[in-house]
């Protein structure tokens, strides 16, 4: 479990770190939790849902949204976002650049990945959903064959979308381009890449990277889109890490 940080300084009490994690799609807070229960160590947790509400400039709007529930307390966060998630992180990190401490991005991107618009059509048609090849691109085939408690959620995600709200995030993904805007963020930044990653490639968060003024990347060898999940312990590692909070 990772050590909690020492709460005094020179005599001066810190203040606990808090945690914003924000999840991707078609999942749900719960892919927070094994996380969150290390995180917790060093200071609050919130694990909002950010499923998209279709119409709306996405990522921008569930950021707004966000900004305002947490309000004007000068406490600064250390913003966590997978996949689709890291994007909404991305557009709180442009909107409200003062209530960000760190900024770490797992398998996301800034720029657009056009594939997913016929995937999104394909929802809104009523088209079967092939949870398999889902599945296929966000595990590996080890994960799947040992069928762990992450595949086991992942599935039921999958099952149990809301079609419409899924269709809306893909579409969002689709169309998603922050590229000519992340090198404002001038916070420390982390980006964590799995390298079977078919969509928030290797290559595509390394370009990301290199935008950003203050990022450094970490890939993890042999690991697909949820892989990082399977893990919770090493993930929380790698986000405490990010967040200057180990040795």
């Amino acid at each position: 479990m990772p050590r909690r940080p020492n709460g005094h300084t020179n005599g001066m009490t810190q203040p606990e770190p808090r945690w914003l994690l924000l999840h991707g799609t078609p999942l749900t807070p719960q892919v927070w939790d094994g996380v969150a229960s290390y995180l917790r160590e060093y200071g609050p947790a919130w694990s909002p849902d950010v499923s998209p509400v279709p119409g709306q400039d996405t990522q921008a709007s569930l950021a707004a949204h966000l900004v305002s529930v947490l309000g004007q307390s000068p406490e600064r966060l250390h913003v966590v976002g997978h996949s689709f998630g890291g994007q909404i992180a991305i557009d709180v990190a442009l909107r409200a650049p003062q209530r960000v401490q760190t900024l770490t991005l797992i398998c996301s991107r800034d720029t657009p990945f056009t594939p997913f618009a016929a995937a999104a059509a394909q929802l809104r048609s009523g088209g079967a959903v092939d949870a398999d090849a889902a599945l296929g691109r966000w595990f590996t085939a080890p994960e799947l064959t040992a069928d762990g408690p992450v595949v086991t959620y992942a599935r039921q995600c999958l099952q149990r979308a809301d079609r419409s709200s899924w269709a809306a995030a893909l579409d969002a993904i689709a169309a998603y381009d922050r590229a000519d805007q992340v090198a404002s963020i001038g916070i420390p930044c982390t980006l964590i890449a799995a390298e079977l990653d078919q969509v928030s490639t290797p290559a595509a968060m390394s370009a990301l990277a290199g935008r950003l003024p203050q990022a450094t990347l970490h890939v993890l060898a042999g690991a697909a889109h949820m892989t990082p999940f399977t893990d919770p312990a090493g993930l929380s590692a790698l986000v405490t890490r990010a967040a200057a909070l180990q040795a």
